[in-house]
Order: C-alpha cells, then sequence, then structure tokens
C-alpha cells in the first residue's frame, strides 16, 4: 500500500514540474509583454535625460560665459590701470561662490 506522504510528495513533484514547463513554454511572451510595457517608459526616460543634459550644458554654459565676460572687463581695467590682477582674481571667485 502506498503512504499518503508518498502520494503527497507525487503530486508536489509534479506540480512542479508542470509549473517549470510552463514558465519555459511561456517565457518568449513574457519576454515580449515586458519589452512592450516598458517602452512608454523608455520614451519618458530619454525625454527626461534629454531636458536635464540642456539644463546643465546651458548652465554651465552660462557660468562660463559670465567668467569669460569678466575676465575681459578685469583685462581692460588692468590695462587702463583702474585694478591689479590680484582684485580681478578675486571677484571672480567673489562672483562664482556667490551663485552657489
Amino acid at each position: 500500500m502506498i503512504s499518503s506522504e508518498y502520494i503527497y510528495f507525487l503530486v508536489m513533484q509534479a506540480v512542479s514540474y508542470i509549473r517549470t514547463l510552463y514558465a519555459f513554454t511561456n517565457e518568449t511572451l513574457s519576454k515580449y509583454s515586458y519589452a512592450t510595457s516598458l517602452q512608454a517608459t523608455l520614451r519618458y526616460g530619454i525625454l527626461i535625460s534629454l531636458v536635464q543634459g540642456l539644463g546643465l550644458g546651458f548652465t554651465y554654459g552660462l557660468a562660463i560665459c559670465s567668467c569669460a565676460l569678466q575676465l575681459w572687463v578685469g583685462r581692460l581695467l588692468v590695462i587702463h590701470g583702474k585694478a591689479h590682477g590680484g582684485e580681478i582674481i578675486t571677484a571672480l571667485f567673489a562672483v562664482i561662490l556667490s551663485g552657489l
């Protein structure tokens, strides 16, 4: 006579094999479904990255242009004897640090 524990073990093994078989045969459909569900998120992520990159690039570009303008004006002040190089660099650092 077969014990109930043995039957339970056989049933659990059969269910486990069915789950494994179902997982492997349904893998392609699962991958396709997952990939299509990510398309909207992918487009949104690309758009957000583009906006962040442009914003950061614009900010750095503006900072570099303002430093260049300040050094150009400082050069004119040094040439005409109205300021020294140390004063120009001090003013440059003051403007940079005040923006932080």
